[in-house]
């Protein structure tokens, strides 16, 4: 049987904030448990960021949306995520689909009012849980011989045992950090491959 194909690299349109660091964490993780290169905003410089944004989507095969914090902040709602979801989805219309569009949400039909030109998307619901956006993930991206959801929590808990650490070699509090993402990078892809070595072994 042919594998199914896999996609290279892609965009996660996600929020930055502290409330939102185990999703994030999870998206990492995931996304690295199945082997895919993630393409993330965070060294983007304030100069050009509109420019460099859309060269990130373009490069991207993928593009993952994160509408569940779109909320009001401080009194203003947060227009990033949407903005950054209509570059991609002018992506794919001008690319004929080719560039994938998914959007992931808290709550089951909270997207249909807030964005309700977008109803054609079913979004992947996570319940605002790091388990609900690594099945969301293993939906989009299933592979056979893929990674599972039970193995990519296990990661998940790895990493997640690691941050303290991660925060003090980067100087850092914040996880959304350009370096400190390398870091949860390479430490998930170690995670990983106890993975990969674990089931050669059995």
């Amino acid at each position: 049987m042919a594998r199914p194909k896999r996609f290279l690299s892609v965009f996660l349109n996600i929020p930055y904030d502290s409330q939102f660091e185990d999703l994030y964490l999870a998206y990492i993780v995931g996304l690295t448990q199945l082997g895919l290169k993630i393409n993330l905003t965070l060294a983007v410089p304030n100069q050009g960021r509109l420019d460099r944004i859309i060269k990130l989507i373009e490069r991207s095969a993928v593009s993952i949306h994160d509408l569940s914090r779109i909320e009001l902040s401080s009194g203003i709602p947060r227009f990033n995520m949407p903005l950054e979801l209509g570059l991609a989805l002018y992506r794919s219309r001008t690319t004929k689909g080719r560039h994938k569009v998914f959007v992931f949400e808290s709550k089951p039909y909270r997207m249909q009012r807030s964005t309700s030109d977008i109803s054609g998307i079913d979004p992947q619901i996570h319940s605002k849980r790091p388990k609900g956006v690594m099945a969301g993930l293993r939906n989009i991206f299933y592979q056979a011989d893929g990674t599972t959801v039970p193995e990519m929590l296990s990661s998940y808990r790895a990493v997640k045992r690691r941050i303290p650490e991660l925060r003090r070699n980067a100087g850092s509090g914040s996880l959304f950090e350009a370096s400190v993402l390398k870091d949860l990078v390479v430490v998930a892809l170690i995670e990983r491959e106890k993975i990969l070595m674990r089931r050669r072994q059995t």
